[in-house]
């Protein structure tokens, strides 16, 4: 039986027929979730109901039992959303669920509507364009020093490591993030995402906080070539990092990928899942 990825991939399961996917699809093929996504209505929550729901909506989820070694937290980028879709829930219970099997807690913020890519304006996205940077992203990082802290105070004890995964644009931002060495984090993991553009190298080769990154992506995603170049990019710079294709992925992120982000950033090997959504095979 195949390993099934989880539910963070681009398509609204409206097809099985094979072509480019956007953001919120789950795409057919190497164990594709087949589960439909909700479609919300005006005024209906960002958060999934199962998820705790803090300031500014960001979704936080904490597992019934951390991991063994230091209390870490995943801060999880979704990517693109279209308004009132239901995808981000989709989003938000796959990396929900990759908290439940390594035990660690997850803050999933929302990103921010008129920086979205072309045609996309106004869906929810993050700032990968440098203006949309300089005007958008301090109030952005303040809002996740925010959830971290309150998350921190509600446990009553801090969290010893701090990693941002990236899906697709959350990837692409993750990214851009990384190479200006933006945040104080032990490290990231990029999916469907993330590219070596010659401006990350640039920004990259002046970056002294140098974070690991694990870079995945699926040989069947159409925008797989950014995900290598960023790979064979990391390696020129002589940067932390570790890449892992899957030739019949798409546009997901795998258990398999999954697995070894969280060891290569140093964290414990998988157990089962305890919580969180049910796994579909």
């Amino acid at each position: 039986m195949r390993r099934p990825v989880l539910a963070l991939a681009l398509g609204a399961l409206l097809t099985s027929a094979p072509r480019a996917f956007a953001d919120g699809e789950v795409p057919p093929g190497d164990g594709a979730q087949t589960a439909a996504v909700p479609a919300l209505a005006p005024g209906d929550p960002w958060c999934a109901p199962e998820l705790v729901t803090l300031a500014g909506e960001v979704c936080a989820f904490t597992p019934a039992k951390e991991a063994s070694g230091p209390r870490t937290l995943v801060i999880f980028l979704h990517g693109v959303i279209q308004p009132d879709s239901g995808w981000q829930w989709a989003q938000q219970r796959g990396a929900a669920r990759a908290g439940a099997r390594h035990g660690f807690a997850v803050l999933m913020p929302r990103g921010l509507r008129g920086i979205g890519p072309r045609t996309m304006e106004d869906w929810w996205a993050w700032p990968t364009a440098a203006s949309a940077q300089q005007a958008h992203e301090g109030s952005i990082v303040a809002g996740w020093d925010s959830a971290r802290a309150e998350l921190e105070r509600r446990s009553g004890h801090p969290f010893e490591r701090v990693l941002v995964f990236g899906f697709s644009n959350g990837a692409y931002y993750a990214t851009s993030l990384a190479m200006r060495g933006r945040l104080p984090v032990h490290g990231y993991a990029v999916f469907a995402g993330g590219s070596g553009a010659p401006y990350h190298a640039r920004a990259g080769a002046r970056t002294k906080q140098r974070a690991p990154i694990f870079v995945a992506w699926g040989a069947k995603d159409p925008a797989h070539r950014d995900q290598a170049a960023l790979a064979r990019m990391l390696k020129r710079l002589r940067w932390p990092s570790q890449s892992m294709g899957s030739k019949r992925a798409g546009h997901t992120m795998t258990d398999a990928q999954v697995d070894a982000a969280v060891r290569f950033l140093g964290g414990r090997p998988a157990r089962p899942v305890t919580s969180a959504a049910p796994r579909r095979e």
